[in-house]
């Protein structure tokens, strides 16, 4: 099988920052490389070549589309095929990003129903970060995508990836007294 050159499919993403929350999970935020389009909920793919074998993994996308960084949410896998290699990167360093987001994971704002129960474990709670940091913009704006007393309930089934989402729901509960928005 041939690979195409990651030119064309992948930018060259560089790390802008490196946060470890804790020995084996951690934030990364990147410089995707180039213009990203992307739906809160959706994900990327990550990866690097080396000996001219491409590795490549699909990770949920934490930031917000209206961010300009991309910021992915991670967990060690000690003898995954990427994982390894994405922990031994700090700020500076440079990995592959496919150019098209994917994935349907989006938030289902139309078929009339208002609560939404979103259920994770450790990373998997992503999606749901990227969901209230884009609602929240939306709100911020006027331009609520979020129409009607929409409330989201957030069951996180890990209890480490709720550092993630509950800064996020801290922050924003603050700047929004009376919301619908309760922590996991």
């Amino acid at each position: 099988m041939h690979m195409l050159p990651s030119a064309v499919k992948h930018f060259h993403a560089r790390i802008l920052d490196r946060r470890d929350l804790s020995p084996d999970l951690w934030l990364l935020r990147l410089d995707p490389g180039g213009p990203f389009e992307f739906r809160a909920g959706q994900y990327a793919t990550l990866g690097f070549e080396r000996d001219g074998q491409r590795t490549e993994r699909a990770y949920s996308i934490v930031s917000s589309p209206y961010e300009k960084f991309l910021e992915f949410f991670l967990e060690l896998v000690p003898h995954g095929g990427l994982t390894p290699h994405l922990h031994t990167l700090g700020a500076g360093d440079t990995l592959l990003c496919r150019k098209i987001a994917k994935g349907r994971f989006t938030l289902d704002l139309r078929t009339g129903r208002t609560h939404h129960l979103l259920v994770s474990t450790v990373t998997g709670i992503a999606p749901f970060v990227s969901y209230v940091r884009t609602l929240y913009r939306d709100w911020k704006s006027g331009a609520s995508a979020m129409p009607g007393g929409h409330t989201l309930y957030c069951l996180q089934g890990a209890g480490r990836g709720s550092l993630v989402i509950a800064k996020n729901w801290k922050k924003l509960r603050r700047k929004r007294r009376g919301s619908n928005m309760s922590p996991p």
